[in-house]
């Protein structure tokens, strides 16, 4: 890789042969396979962040936690919305450099070579704060660690995206693909839902509950290095991927991805999604022990239930797209999402109906099929866009694609990662969860998916396929 420390994104150098590749067949599965581990790595370090740093951080009731963080609740709400916000600006400037990158290796994987690693030391490091107890000296420390852990997430993933999205053409080799990398995704979430065992585990030795969760995140930081370097290892992209450098000035790239109605609607409804989905990530565990009384281990219990059925619903969905497309899917799976966080909402009311271990067993048996839709059917989508864009236009512009999309999701979530804190302590005198403010996470998650439903409903994902189709034909009869 040290080879590369000159070219990262370079314009400068005379370009090779490779700043515009004709590849000499569509790339084979055993390729692709390993260019998946990507999303292992995402679901590993992004994951452990997203899941477990307000676990760190606000600790519940019942833990034995210190709280690390002066004002936790407040405090990790502003060093979290400034990241989101970092995030946001960073990602269309590495788009850009990417897309016009004339790399002799590549537009993507040079960029992801030189993140991988410290993505995963960042990641490591936020919760090995340098004093164990409540000191602003943690919060500088975390606020820091966060920009490093942003920029080389983002530094990572805008071009892994980009790439996952040039790749493959067609659609049922792209839904194909897609559910691949959901499969990877899924099972490395699968294994970082076991974090709680394993926290318990270590706890059962001579090591504190903080030790614990440190050593936890070290563990997980380190599976995502060695999965990153995997997926940046494995891709020859100057042979499987046709490129030419796209010297666009940024923002009048970052404007034209808005110019097509499908993508401003699917971009609105995959924002209010995921804003959902972030309040539900970061409070599953809550809901688990504080909503539901069950053990923390049972939240891997649950998660594993969903992933079970989540993968064993690759093959229908595959073959329910062929028949009727994308958006039904994808409607139906969020209102399947409606239900469930309506219901943990009025947890209350069902627990006299269920006892606690069924109710949370049956959350995982509902969310399995959702999840699987809603991993792999909105990145097909913004896939079948990118293509579109660069058969009108005659300019692969993908990183730019993903980056906007990711812009516009790391502001929403500015506005969920300043409020959950908030939310989860809400009430609380003492910076720790509340039982009514974890509840309230679950009904702001059930308008949220509500809303992302309606949105869907705008979505011409028959049109855009039918573009492509036509494109694909006429280009076989030439």
């Amino acid at each position: 890789m040290t080879d590369d420390s000159h070219e990262l994104g370079s314009e400068t150098h005379s370009p090779g042969p490779a700043t515009t590749a004709t590849p000499s067949d569509t790339a084979p599965v055993s390729v692709l396979i390993r260019f998946c581990f990507g999303d292992l790595a995402r679901a590993f370090l992004g994951g452990i962040v997203t899941s477990y740093l307000l676990v760190v951080f606000i600790p519940s009731s019942t833990s034995s936690l210190p709280v690390l963080i002066p004002a936790a609740a407040a405090t990790l709400a502003l060093v979290r919305g400034i990241g989101a916000v970092v995030d946001a600006l960073v990602d269309p400037l590495i788009a850009a450099r990417s897309d016009a990158s004339d790399n002799r290796r590549g537009r993507r994987i040079p960029y992801l070579r030189w993140s991988a690693i410290p993505w995963a030391v960042s990641t490591a490091a936020l919760v090995l704060v340098p004093v164990p107890q409540q000191s602003w000296v943690n919060a500088v420390w975390v606020g820091i660690i966060l920009l490093v852990n942003v920029v080389s997430s983002s530094l990572y993933t805008v071009p892994f995206n980009a790439l996952q999205a040039e790749i493959v053409t067609g659609q049922r080799r792209r839904v194909w693909f897609y559910t691949l990398n959901t499969l990877f995704y899924v099972i490395g979430s699968a294994v970082v839902f076991t974090a709680p065992v394993i926290k318990g585990m270590l706890a059962a030795t001579t090591l504190t509950e903080l030790a614990s969760w440190q050593l936890t995140f070290v563990l997980f930081s380190v599976l995502g290095a060695i999965s990153a370097i995997v997926a940046a290892t494995s891709v020859n992209e100057t042979r499987w991927v046709r490129f030419t450098p796209t010297h666009v000035p940024l923002w009048e790239s970052f404007a034209a991805t808005f110019r097509y109605p499908n993508y401003v609607v699917l971009l609105a409804g995959y924002l209010v999604m995921w804003v959902a989905f972030s309040l539900f990530n970061a409070t599953l565990l809550y809901y688990i022990t504080m909503l539901m009384g069950a053990p923390e281990a049972f939240a891997a219990v649950v998660s594993g239930v969903a992933i079970v059925i989540g993968i064993a619903s690759y093959w229908p969905i595959n073959r329910i797209v062929a028949h009727i497309g994308k958006k039904p899917l994808l409607i139906g799976a969020c209102l399947s999402y409606v239900f469930i966080y309506a219901a943990i909402y009025e947890y209350q009311w069902v627990l006299t109906l269920l006892p606690p271990e069924i109710f949370a067993l049956l959350i995982g048996v509902l969310i399995g099929f959702p999840i699987s839709v809603t991993n792999i059917l909105p990145s097909a989508a913004f896939a079948d866009l990118t293509e579109y864009d660069t058969i009108t236009t005659g300019i692969n512009r993908a990183g730019m694609f993903y980056a906007s999309r990711n812009f516009i999701t790391s502001l929403a979530q500015t506005v969920v990662i300043a409020v959950t804190p908030t939310l989860i302590a809400w009430g609380s005198d003492d910076g720790k969860a509340t039982v009514d403010g974890v509840r309230l996470t679950a009904g702001v998650a059930a308008v949220a998916i509500a809303a992302a439903t309606a949105l869907y409903w705008f979505y011409d994902d028959k049109g855009i396929v039918a573009a492509l189709d036509e494109h694909r034909r006429l280009s076989d009869a030439q």
